[in-house]
């Protein structure tokens, strides 16, 4: 028991280093959980793209659970699409040309079933970090540009539940709203709950890093306790 125990512990953390460790070589997680790795992996609405050995191999989203991008030492893990309840069909003046473009986009993002968020915990508890680039604009008559920016939402689930998003923008802090957040995900832990007591104590300096290491901390031990 005590072997198994040890087995499981290793195991955990030595997924928990490929979060640290940049990997050689990008690869795919299919739905069948075989792991297959390729020399890139792109992502559209509804295809996942990999070159391997040279050949382009194409899946469609639906086949593909997850995928890691070697360069950015990043792993992706595929999500039914938040948006998808925010939009409701809404009436649009046949003439209002701006309003009917608007309605296109948004039926389209209706369409879109699943998206690919980089997930940044391992195990039960799962903290999503969604980053959208917002391109650069500007007037070149005028000389104005405004520099491309990054719009993060960040989420939050256990398991495969749906996707809680966390009311903050750009940066994860442990706000108010959050702390109690963590309380209920992150119950029935003594240990976690005074140390997420203590951060919220100094919540001033908390960084992200240290709200995603308490949360690993605690799928660790309730990877342990199943044991």
């Amino acid at each position: 028991m005590k072997q198994k125990i040890l087995n499981k512990i290793t195991l955990i953390a030595t997924v928990l280093c490929s979060y640290c460790n940049a990997q050689q070589s990008d690869f795919i997680v299919t739905k069948s959980l075989d792991t297959i790795y390729v020399e890139k992996v792109t992502t559209t609405d509804d295809k996942v793209k990999t070159i391997k050995n040279g050949k382009k191999v194409k899946y469609n989203i639906d086949e593909i659970i997850s995928y890691y991008d070697a360069k950015e030492n990043k792993h992706y893990e595929r999500v039914k699409n938040p948006l998808v309840d925010k939009i409701k069909a809404k009436e649009v003046d046949r003439y209002d040309y701006r309003a009917l473009e608007t309605a296109h986009i948004d039926d389209y993002k209706k369409r879109v079933e699943y998206k690919f968020f980089h997930r940044v915990t391992v195990g039960k508890v799962k903290l999503f970090k969604n980053v959208v680039l917002i391109a650069a604009s500007g007037n070149a008559y005028q000389g104005t540009f405004y520099n491309s920016q990054e719009d993060i939402t960040y989420y939050i689930s256990i398991y495969d539940s749906k996707l809680e998003v966390i009311n903050q923008k750009n940066k994860l802090e442990l706000t108010d709203e959050l702390y109690e957040l963590l309380k209920v995900y992150l119950h029935g832990n003594e240990d976690i709950d005074k140390k997420l007591e203590k951060l919220y104590a100094s919540k001033l300096m908390v960084k992200e890093a240290q709200i995603i290491d308490l949360i690993n901390e605690y799928n660790i031990a309730v990877a342990r306790k199943k044991q």
